[in-house]
């Protein structure tokens, strides 16, 4: 069952769980640099009450006591564009039905907040990022920069 998730508690209790959702050495959370999701800053910041009502949004699919897939937003205050964007944190999935689902409660919530602009990324060394790149075209998003990072 997909729900929102607002309790930090809960939160953390799905941010333990993402290792089990992606395998440690799974080559599509691979970014650049070998950067790496650090799980317990992810929860030192972000499992607050105030923060996961107003400004980071979480729904996570609960099956047989477990997640197996979530799909987290932030309202991202632009000052550049003077927008609020509703950009993606991360999307992961080990359920393959549940992962359009997850954008689908997204995006519904998206548009009951007025947000005007959502982006959404792909990793450049996932091998499928050109197929989610075509998904993402045909659900109309444009294609709108490319970063570059390095070590300094």
């Amino acid at each position: 069952m997909i729900k929102r998730i607002t309790n930090p508690e809960e939160f953390c209790e799905l941010v333990d769980q993402m290792r089990d959702m992606v395998p440690e050495d799974d080559y599509f959370e691979s970014h650049a640099l070998d950067l790496k999701h650090s799980h317990e800053s992810i929860k030192l910041n972000l499992a607050n009450k105030h923060l996961l009502a107003w400004d980071f949004f979480v729904w996570a699919n609960k099956s047989e006591g477990k997640f197996d897939g979530c799909i987290a937003f932030v309202n991202d205050k632009n000052v550049k564009f003077d927008k609020d964007l509703f950009s993606e944190f991360v999307w992961i999935s080990k359920n393959p039905k549940i992962g359009f689902k997850l954008l689908k409660h997204a995006v519904k919530f998206a548009r009951e907040k007025n947000f005007e602009i959502m982006t959404m990324s792909v990793l450049e060394d996932n091998p499928n990022s050109e197929k989610i790149e075509r998904f993402y075209k045909k659900l109309g998003f444009l294609k709108d920069s490319t970063t570059y990072i390095t070590k300094l």
